[in-house]
């Protein structure tokens, strides 16, 4: 069955598809049960850190991802991506619509798995292959199903992108395109105005400690620090590695997950992670397709300063580690900055950019390529911060200079 007799089916009434054997895909590709994300195995248990007083306990959350082909759909991105650049639409188009229909049904099982994203980028192809017909009945088909939409202005955005694939397609049929061009100009406004009232909204203080009381926050002082680990820091026999997720691109104060892991003697002894909320007006969650975090999840979990105990004594004068330190240790100091506290390490090491000192002629230094290469029997569940974390951290026990 292909995915838009499928898809149409699922909005029909009274339809319930069995997921388990259900051919969904025009290449035909079985989506078993751990591919829906109903029985994929969770991370291991992870210990519950001791938060500040009176602070709720940070958790770790179960987030499942969907699969497709035995990988998560958000680990097809990048093949996407560069099938789009190399100019091989239709197998970018198959890997697309093979994510999508994971996506989909992993939504029909649990509504916390609803992601536009994966339907914005079926139809981004359809328009460059010129195919509006097939990007009108892409977007159709989905909207019929009527899941509430996750983010407001990814609905937006597709409700736009069906507008001018209508207005193209009239015109290629030598038809009046002037109704769809007018319902595209309306949306294309009322994204212009939700825009500038997003804008009006984040425009406050930054520093949310000091927008409640009259206390300045404290002033922090960078030390310029180069993030390759010299041999000594890799020597060490403690170090901490850390890993953040954040909802947005706004900024650390957007973060939404840490992950610290703590080595000692080449063993893992801690491994603890918590769901962070952010503050309002940096809660719009963009990148719940990468790591299955989303607004919902994070309704009750602790905001930054009711962990300010547990994480400064998690690594305190310990070496830390991330990989793309650059990244990590800017959301902590955003994150300190906005609340008015001090939390972050002095220094952060960067495995991303030690390894590509010492390890030259890797294809890249991204995560999954580094682990591959010096930990190949590590199982990296990426964009997962307890995973992420633990990764670097192995990463640079294998860095370590031969004793």
């Amino acid at each position: 069955m292909g995915l838009l007799r499928w898809l149409r089916s699922l909005a029909s009434p009274g339809s319930s598809p069995s997921f388990g054997s259900q051919k969904i895909y025009e290449f035909a590709i079985e989506l078993t049960p751990a591919e829906s994300g109903r029985a994929v195995a969770p991370a291991p248990p992870i210990e519950a850190p001791t938060p500040a007083v009176a602070a709720p306990a940070p958790v770790a959350d179960e987030t499942f991802m969907p699969k497709f082909n035995g990988r998560d759909i958000c680990d097809w991105i990048d093949d996407v991506n560069k099938l789009k650049r190399t100019g091989k639409l239709p197998e970018a188009l198959e890997l697309a619509q093979g994510c999508m229909g994971a996506m989909v049904a992993a939504a029909r099982e649990n509504s916390s798995s609803v992601m536009e994203f994966y339907v914005k980028q079926v139809a981004i192809i359809q328009r460059k292959q010129k195919d509006y017909s097939g990007e009108v009945d892409t977007i159709e088909a989905w909207l019929a199903l009527e899941f509430a939409p996750p983010r407001e202005d990814y609905r937006l955005d597709l409700q736009k992108r069906l507008a001018k694939a209508h207005e193209l397609r009239a015109k290629e049929r030598g038809e009046d395109p002037s109704e769809y061009h007018a319902e595209w100009k309306r949306l294309v406004e009322l994204e212009k105005s939700r825009k500038a009232e997003h804008k009006a909204t984040t425009s406050a203080p930054t520093t949310g400690k000091t927008a409640a009381s009259s206390e300045p926050p404290r002033r922090r002082t960078r030390k310029r620090t180069g993030p390759v680990a010299p041999p000594e820091v890799l020597a060490s026999p403690s170090f901490v590695a850390v890993d953040f997720e954040t909802a947005n691109k706004q900024g650390g104060a957007s973060a939404c997950k840490i992950a610290l892991v703590k080595f000692v003697d080449g063993k893992v002894v801690r491994r603890e992670s918590t769901l962070i909320k952010p503050p309002p007006g940096y809660d719009k969650f963009e990148f719940t397709h990468l790591h299955g975090i989303s607004k919902r999840k994070v309704r009750n979990a602790p905001m930054w300063p009711n962990l300010e105990t547990w994480v400064s004594e998690f690594h305190a004068g310990l070496p830390v580690f991330a990989h793309n330190s650059e990244f990590d240790l800017k959301v902590w100091r955003d994150l300190d900055s906005f609340y008015g506290i001090k939390t972050a390490p002095e220094h952060m090491f960067c495995t991303y950019k030690t390894a590509r000192k010492l390890v030259p002629g890797l294809k890249n230094y991204k995560l999954p390529t580094v682990t591959k290469a010096l930990v190949p029997g590590f199982r990296l569940m990426h964009h997962q911060a307890e995973s992420d974390a633990e990764a670097c951290g192995r990463i640079v026990m294998a860095l370590r200079p031969a004793q």
